[in-house]
């Protein structure tokens, strides 16, 4: 019945998903025209081209804090499929953290994508001409930028040391003791016929706190 819950949950979730990804690329497309469009308009409309573009980037925020509120709220229902999607590829897996994507990667390609833009737009820029992409970005707002970065390098730090801690209760003495339960009743018949009494009660008793604490 546990199993047929989570599976339900997991599905549910995972439509969720599906749905956010196609709605994600319409309001992604929508923000990337408006951007456009604001470059070939004339000066004059700068300042109603900036208010919509201030629209579509808090839509497109407000999705994204959509997408976690959902996730934070199947994971306090039950955690394991989230640290282990089932519809992810074997690449995707590589490269999860905690179920997701390492937030201080966003710094990573922001950087990488500006260098190119900076490489590519240098000429223009020497001679005083807007870039009209992330080469554009001025000393104040590169320096926001690295601020919002050693920001989440701290709190990435702090969760991946939170983890490491559930992950070492492993190894504590309720998840060994039900070990070598286990293994005393691969060798024993008599002891299997107790595991298989209480062993699920037991199992599940040890798996609760660290189920609650990865749910944390």
């Amino acid at each position: 019945m546990a199993q047929v819950l989570t599976e339900e949950r997991t599905n549910t979730f995972h439509s969720f998903f599906e749905s956010w990804l196609v709605e994600q690329d319409h309001y992604l497309e929508e923000l990337v025209s408006a951007s456009k469009r604001r470059r070939v308009h004339h000066p004059s409309a700068a300042d109603d081209d900036d208010t919509v573009l201030r629209q579509k980037i808090a839509r497109v925020i407000d999705h994204y804090e959509q997408y976690y509120r959902a996730k934070s709220t199947c994971a306090k229902t039950d955690a394991l499929p989230m640290f282990n999607p089932p519809w992810r590829s074997s690449l995707e897996d590589a490269f999860l953290w905690i179920g997701g994507w390492r937030p201080t990667m966003a710094f990573h390609l922001l950087y990488s994508k500006s260098g190119l833009q900076l490489q590519d737009k240098l000429a223009d820029l020497l001679q005083g001409l807007a870039a009209g992409d992330l080469a554009d970005l001025s000393p104040a707002q590169v320096n926001q930028i690295n601020d919002l970065q050693r920001a989440t390098v701290r709190e990435e730090k702090e969760i991946s040391e939170k983890l490491a801690k559930q992950q070492e209760k492993v190894a504590d003495t309720s998840m060994v003791e039900l070990s070598n339960a286990v293994t005393e009743a691969m060798r024993n018949p008599a002891a299997a016929a107790a595991v298989d009494d209480g062993g699920d009660g037991r199992v599940a008793a040890a798996l609760a706190p660290k189920e609650v604490g990865l749910a944390e």
